[in-house]
């Protein structure tokens, strides 16, 4: 699907199989001899049907493409290196999540950091099943990407647009978005959503990726926006309202983790199996490995939040980290 966001910016609505986001959304922004993609899809059939034939529809050639990766999940950088077959072609990201997208296409990154996990209760049997289901394995890039790095500050112009590059961490340790000022209008990736919450999973490079993305939302709450174009789901034409109800939702999870540590010290992933997720009318046990992953790092941004304000107490004990509920005195 292809609809006009604002004029001269077209939002392509890629399709994402048997994945709970459904789709994603990627940005078309016109220029005069080059335009910008911003985010590209999965690098499947699927993905890449769909994007081509917008762009076919929209009367814009592949080779005229620069694109621009607001972080570094295979949804939204997985064609990077398949969109990019003009020499002339220009590919923006930020300098720590492009180091981590050329690190995921080497298979060894991804074994050892899903091994990682099992020191946070994740058994053998979901690392094994990672393995070959995790999105970001099976649909990332082809290949190394020669990224042209940028960042806080750096100011992209397509046409009349004027892009205002804005670092936004927390959902990835450097995750991007893009701001015009003079429409107002800003490319949040995945730092604001409209009818989903933001997966905020814990990342190693961060020691409090919760409290981090909170900072982000504080920054994008200071600009003055007319259109938010998010990463999946619908356009944000309300963004203070929706930045106030991602807030509360995020108080309400850290409510819920405070609750659930109460009684005694719990692994990350004995956390996230009594915690309250939108999959209802199934157990923890019958969630999808991918999904499980995801409310296991989410689990842990939390529980990383509470141990920086002294709130919890992360202990070590025969290869496992548990979480125990620390009450001020």
């Amino acid at each position: 699907m292809v609809e006009e966001a604002a004029p001269g910016i077209f939002r392509i609505e890629l399709p994402l199989p048997q994945n709970p986001l459904k789709a994603l959304n990627s940005y078309l922004v016109r220029g005069e001899k080059r335009h910008l993609l911003v985010d590209t899809g999965f690098n499947r059939k699927e993905c890449k049907d769909v994007l081509y034939g917008a762009l076919e529809e929209l009367g814009v050639r592949p080779d005229a493409l620069d694109l621009f990766i607001t972080h570094l999940h295979a949804d939204h950088c997985g064609l990077a290196a398949d969109l990019t077959t003009s020499p002339e072609a220009v590919i923006y990201a930020s300098q720590g999540d492009s180091k981590a997208i050329n690190r995921m296409t080497d298979g060894d990154f991804w074994l050892g950091y899903l091994r990682g996990m099992a020191q946070h209760g994740c058994d053998d049997e979901l690392l094994h099943e990672l393995e070959s289901s995790h999105p970001a394995i099976r649909f990332g890039p082809s290949g190394k990407i020669g990224f042209s790095i940028t960042g806080e500050g750096a100011v992209l112009r397509y046409g009349e647009n004027e892009l205002h590059v804005l670092s936004v961490p927390g959902h990835t340790p450097d995750h991007l978005a893009l701001y015009e000022p003079r429409r107002k209008i800003l490319f949040s990736g995945d730092l604001i959503l409209g009818d989903i919450t933001p997966n905020i999973p814990r990342w190693r490079e961060m020691k409090d990726a919760l409290g981090t993305y909170l900072q982000s939302l504080d920054k994008a709450d200071r600009l003055d926006i007319a259109l938010t174009l998010p990463g999946h789901r619908s356009l944000v034409r309300d963004t203070k309202k929706r930045i106030e109800e991602l807030r509360a939702h995020h108080a309400r999870r850290l409510a819920e983790v405070r609750r659930i540590l109460e009684e005694r010290a719990l692994t990350a992933c004995q956390v996230a199996a009594e915690m309250t997720w939108s999959m209802r009318g199934i157990r923890w046990k019958e969630f999808p490995a991918p999904q499980k992953w995801f409310a296991v790092n989410e689990a842990l941004a939390h529980l990383d939040y509470l141990a920086a304000r002294s709130e919890a107490l992360r202990e070590e004990d025969g290869g496992l980290v548990r979480f125990r509920r620390q009450k001020s005195a």
